[in-house]
């Protein structure tokens, strides 16, 4: 065997590098393929504007990693912006994201940039999330769209003085800067809108504690100001690679 390597060395390295060469194109175009094939499906979902409930079939089109690829509205003019798109699933929560958005983990202390059509679901009691080269679950964390809207995985409470509402997973608040906070409890499929008098607007549950109102997330002592840039942020599943 060395014999036969020591005579034809010349000729086995190229052949070694083309089959090196060639698999490593397969496993590109393989990968390629997963991730930019498109299969679109007519999906029903819903979304809430100013109370309303929507309901619509849109064309959502996803790769072999069930990633979502293009998300399109059909007999319906829907402008898309960062209110959540629940799925309708009578197997589990499935919510998918129209716009970039901001997740924030507040045990760490620390934000990450998720990509428009991210999706969050519900499997086995596990809230994952969903995107290009990532999928895999997450706690203790909620979204933020740089303005007014947070989409919360916990059961928390809204505290707006001596008022609490309570609301249950995957559901969302808004609240703007014209005295008016609305919010959806998925759990009952209810949406609500409240107007403020310059009261203060809390979020809390177990683990956090977020001033809605001036968008702050309020540790013992000291706080973490959201901001709306997300330019500056990494990306959550570049992260993840590392």
């Amino acid at each position: 065997m060395k014999e036969f390597i020591k005579k034809n060395y010349n000729i086995l390295i190229p052949v070694f590098l083309i089959l090196v060469i060639l698999i490593a194109v397969i496993l590109y175009v393989r990968e390629y393929k997963n991730n930019r094939y498109a299969e679109n499906k007519d999906i029903s979902v819903y979304q809430y504007f100013s109370g309303h409930k929507m309901d619509y079939i849109a064309k959502i089109g996803r790769n072999r990693k069930d990633v979502v690829l293009n998300f399109e509205p059909k007999d319906f003019a829907v402008s898309l912006d960062s209110t959540p798109v629940y799925v309708n699933n009578d197997k589990y929560v499935d919510v998918i994201f129209p716009k970039e958005m901001a997740i924030f983990f507040p045990l760490k202390d620390i934000s990450y940039q998720v990509d428009a059509l991210s999706e969050l679901y519900i499997k086995n009691d596990l809230c994952y999330l969903r995107m290009k080269r990532l999928d895999k679950p997450f706690d203790h964390m909620f979204l933020y769209d740089g303005r007014d809207l947070y989409f919360f995985i916990d059961a928390v409470t809204i505290v707006i003085n001596d008022r609490e509402i309570k609301l249950s997973p995957m559901s969302y608040i808004s609240c703007s800067y014209l005295n008016m906070l609305e919010y959806y409890d998925r759990e009952t499929d209810t949406y609500e809108m409240i107007d403020l008098d310059s009261e203060r607007v809390y979020v809390k549950n177990d683990y956090m504690t977020i001033d809605v109102t001036t968008d702050k997330v309020i540790f013992k002592d000291d706080f973490t100001l959201l901001g709306g840039d997300f330019s500056t942020l990494k990306k959550i599943n570049d992260i993840d690679e590392k």
